[in-house]
């Protein structure tokens, strides 16, 4: 596994450099964080040595200030420069003696910083300042804030974390289910602020740290503009969480379940759990498979198969019986497979349900990006990721290119409502062809201008093949001059209950509409959405630079205006220009990137120069990878830095950590639940039981089990019941089969509804359904009127 924190090398022996404080602030403002990370080491060996310093950060985040500060005297900021020229000038420093820090984008979500000459007993504070867009958390309905931060419980300090939240709207409530906090609300008298800190002394999260804070209409459509006086740009910020229902389709499902021993004990049974309440709610005319993964894969069935008791049954067996004892994590087979055996007659949604512990996140996302260019609309990936160390780079980067969404739990957290709700969008067919009308003058028609790259790509030449590859066409007459760049450029799908998002930087001079028109279409009409511009306009670079790290993010994808934009359609486009258009983004707006680094340098006078010039040669590596015991990587874990992810939601937010260590593999799950004794109350292992008495069809059907759960023996135990029925309209045929359905329609809006509605929707819309199949609409109302007295006196209601 791959440990983080500050750390060198002597003789190929990797040491840590002990961590001597941790501060985390984040600023949470609505739906937009930043965050600052100070740590503060000290070189403890009598030499001066070169270290690096690796941490994770939540893949979406904008990393825009990277600061050092020497003996408490002395602060040098980081300057963002192209990464090659910067790690010449970085090397040029250290072999001159002069203190020098380079900070790297080692991945999406991992960055690394090499640090030159530490003299001895030098003490360094690193800060790393980075803004993100919180995540949206479907089961709370609110924002998701997380951090992930690992060090030694044997550190002679404690943890000092600091969120400050600023509202626009009055701040309800602030609870978290994962640590004891304390907090202090209205601030200054002022109900829309509020202060949050841990209440515990730790050293380190051991945990995901959830934070949830409720405020009043965050849900609510909202466009906002800011100013940049540096570019002298405006950029609008345009976020919802829309609210539309649209008829389902006949839908392909496929579940890919991650088995590998990573998922562990709690991680795999909330897989298990989670595909269990999805298998029940499927609808009757519905095509599904379930594979698995990790070391190698295997799926349930050779082809998808058609919903029926049969394959239901086989299905829910499968899942209760779940172990994650699949070895490693191959996932990128295990998509290939799904992706040559699915269905070519209907739209196909996948569930990727994991905790993305993967190493070769790119090649999944290449893949993913590959068909679902292939399939268009009639593809799309939904990913779930569980566990307290998910891997936010894999679970995210499918789902977005995979045109779904993704969401996060932990072990401490529900998830019924979010697998349910993805459930339902993935029978839903995409809203398409979208358009969002950001300015009063169209700029579409900007003019076009030939581009000559720095370097031309040209096509690997085989050692082995006497076939020679056409170079690719020159990059002529390539449209680069847009004045409205969109960001993603590709707009996302929109999704009934998930937040929306869209950035767009507008050129110098070109001002925005007061209203932000959305316009799309869908099978079922046109769709169009009016959304009011703030007016008081904002200043400065926060929602600039979360624009530009989404074109970043588009341009790695294959997906921004120069890849997607109609006026470039057949031409290639060099890696070269992407390059340029990242570098740029990255210099203008202060960010690190895969082509773009932070570089500061720390001048010493003669004297200074000549003592860390004691330093033997360079040994770090650029990436640098420790597997071992969980418990080498315990005590590695003092020089762990932290990593803070955010998600996000109509009003909440949750801030996660992640532990250096090995999980070992999980202990063979129970098949069966215990049984719940109460069954009068809305509990969730009471949802689970009383669910698995639906038969596929929907219908209940009147068995013993179902009688136990009522704590009846028998349909004469119904007796009174039926004779009111049949007093009002006689005798009815299939009486015992209709009763037993409505009980259980009554039972689930009665009771399991208080508590559980969106979870058990799907399987009451299936009784309901199967119920109309077998009587007319006017007794079935008087059968179900009547079974719920009957529920409502069972219940003491």
């Amino acid at each position: 596994m791959q440990i983080f924190g500050l750390c060198f090398i002597i003789e190929k022996e990797v040491k840590p450099i002990p961590l001597q404080n941790v501060v985390v602030k984040a600023d949470i403002v609505d739906m937009i964080s930043e965050v600052t990370i100070s740590q503060t080491y000290k070189n403890v060996e009598k030499d001066t040595i070169e270290a690096l310093y690796k941490f994770p950060i939540y893949e979406a985040a904008a990393v825009c200030g990277f600061e050092a500060e020497i003996d408490g005297q002395r602060k040098v900021k980081g300057v963002v420069k192209e990464a090659k020229e910067a790690a010449k000038e970085y090397s040029e420093s250290i072999q001159q003696g002069h203190g020098a820090y380079l900070l790297e984008s080692e991945s999406s979500d991992v960055f690394q910083c090499s640090v030159g000459n530490i003299t001895s007993g030098q003490i360094v504070v690193i800060k790393i300042t980075y803004v993100t867009e919180l995540k949206h958390d479907s089961e709370t309905e609110k924002i998701r804030f997380a951090d992930v931060v690992s060090y030694s419980n044997k550190a002679d300090y404690y943890l000092d974390l600091t969120v400050t939240c600023r509202m626009t709207s009055i701040i309800q409530n602030i609870e978290s289910p994962s640590h004891n906090i304390s907090t202090e609300m209205n601030i200054d008298e002022n109900p829309k602020i509020s202060k949050i800190t841990l209440a515990e002394q730790i050293t380190y999260l051991e945990k995901d740290f959830i934070l949830v804070v409720k405020s009043k209409n965050l849900d609510q459509p909202r466009a906002f503009v800011e100013y940049n006086p540096e570019t002298q740009t405006n950029c609008v910020m345009l976020t919802l969480v829309p609210k539309f229902a649209l008829n389902s389709t006949m839908t392909e499902l496929i579940f890919v379940v991650d088995r590998s021993g990573s998922m562990s004990v709690e991680p795999m049974k909330k897989a298990a759990q989670a595909l269990e309440l999805i298998l029940r709610s499927l609808p009757g005319d519905c095509y599904f498979n379930v594979v698995s993964f990790g070391s190698h894969h295997d799926s349930l069935f050779p082809k998808s198969q058609l919903y029926s008791e049969t394959s239901l049954s086989k299905a829910i067996e499968l899942a209760q019986t779940m172990t994650s004892n699949y070895g490693g994590t191959e996932i990128f087979q295990a998509l290939k497979w799904v992706f040559e055996n699915s269905r070519d007659d209907m739209p196909t949604s996948v569930f990727l349900i994991t905790d993305g512990e993967v190493y070769n996140v790119d090649e999944v996302v290449e893949l993913v990006r590959e068909k679902e260019e292939k399939k268009k609309d009639d593809l799309r990936i939904f990913s779930l990721g569980i566990g307290d160390s998910v891997s936010h780079d894999l679970v995210e980067s499918v789902a977005r290119v995979g045109r779904g969404y993704s969401q996060f739990v932990t072990t401490n957290e529900r998830m019924d409502n979010k697998v349910i709700g993805m459930l339902k969008n993935s029978l839903k067919p995409p809203i398409k062809d979208y358009k969002i009308t950001w300015t009063d003058v169209d700029f579409s028609e900007s003019t076009e201008k030939e581009v000559i790259p720095m370097e031309e790509d040209k096509p690997v030449i085989s050692l082995y093949s006497d076939k020679s590859e056409p170079p690719p066409s020159p990059p002529s007459n390539i449209f680069t001059d847009i004045k409205v760049r969109q960001a993603p450029y590709l707009i996302p799908p929109i999704y009934p209950g998930v937040r929306f998002v869209v950035y767009c930087i507008l050129e110098k001079d070109i001002e925005p509409r007061r209203v932000i028109t959305i316009n799309a279409t869908s099978q079922d009409g046109p769709v169009k959405l009016d959304i009011s511009l703030d007016p008081v306009t904002l200043q400065g670079l926060k929602i600039h630079r979360l624009a530009a790290r989404k074109l970043i993010q588009d341009l790695d994808d294959g997906k921004s205006f120069l890849h997607k934009h109609p006026k470039n359609s057949g031409k290639h486009i060099p890696a070269s220009l992407v390059k340029d258009h990242i570098v740029d983004l990255g210099k203008t707006f202060n960010l690190v990137s895969k082509h773009t680094s932070f570089i500061a340098i720390d001048e010493r006078n003669n004297e200074t120069v000549s003592e860390a010039q004691t330093i033997p040669k360079r040994q770090v590596p650029q990436q640098y990878m420790i597997r071992g015991a969980s418990a080498f990587a315990k005590s590695f874990s003092s020089a762990s830095p932290s990593r803070l992810m955010f998600s996000q939601a109509p009003a909440s937010a949750s801030f996660g950590s992640r532990i250096g260590s090995i999980q070992t593999s999980s202990m063979e799950m129970k098949s069966k639940r215990s049984v719940i004794v109460e069954h009068r109350e809305p509990k969730i292992e009471n949802l689970y039981e009383f669910l698995s008495l639906q038969s596929f069809d929907g219908k209940f059907l009147p068995n013993e089990s179902f009688y136990k759960f009522f704590y009846q023996k028998d349909v004469n135990d119904f007796n009174d019941l039926i004779g009111e029925i049949k007093k009002e309209l006689g005798d009815i045929e299939e009486i015992e089969g209709i009763l037993s359905t409505c009980i259980a329609i009554a039972y689930l809006e009665v009771v399991l509804f208080e508590k559980f509605k969106d979870e058990s929707e799907m399987c009451h819309e299936k009784a309901e359904d199967a119920l109309k199949k077998i009587v007319e609409e006017k007794k079935e109302k008087i059968v179900i009127d009547k079974a719920k007295e009957w529920i409502k006196n069972w219940v003491g209601k």
